[in-house]
């Protein structure tokens, strides 16, 4: 049994091996987290820093498009958020490091 060459195989379509315009960009893990907050349009954190999430703060102090709120207690961020999101109909993100909160 021979197999003709000029036979498309399942999947083989000209265009999904045509050469198109990507970009790539390497960035770390807080800096997509921050990117992804832009994207969907969150203009405004509320949080409190730690050590477990301080490497995303960094990318959020230089984002120019999401602003931090800095509050006293991790409940009080989720409590913020909440009422943010009920009284302006945007989203509300809260922000804490990992353990008693």
């Amino acid at each position: 049994m021979t197999e003709h060459a000029a036979t498309p195989r399942r999947g083989d379509h000209p265009a999904a091996h045509a050469p198109g315009p990507q970009t790539t960009e390497t960035m770390t893990g807080a800096q997509s987290l921050i990117r992804s907050l832009e994207a969907v349009g969150a203009d405004t954190v509320f949080g409190i820093p730690g050590g477990a999430i301080l490497p995303a703060y960094d990318p959020l102090m230089d984002s120019t498009k999401v602003r931090h709120i800095l509050v006293r207690h991790e409940q009080g961020a989720g409590h913020a958020a909440t009422g943010y999101a009920q009284a302006t109909g945007r989203v509300g993100v809260c922000m804490a490091t990992s353990g008693p909160g």
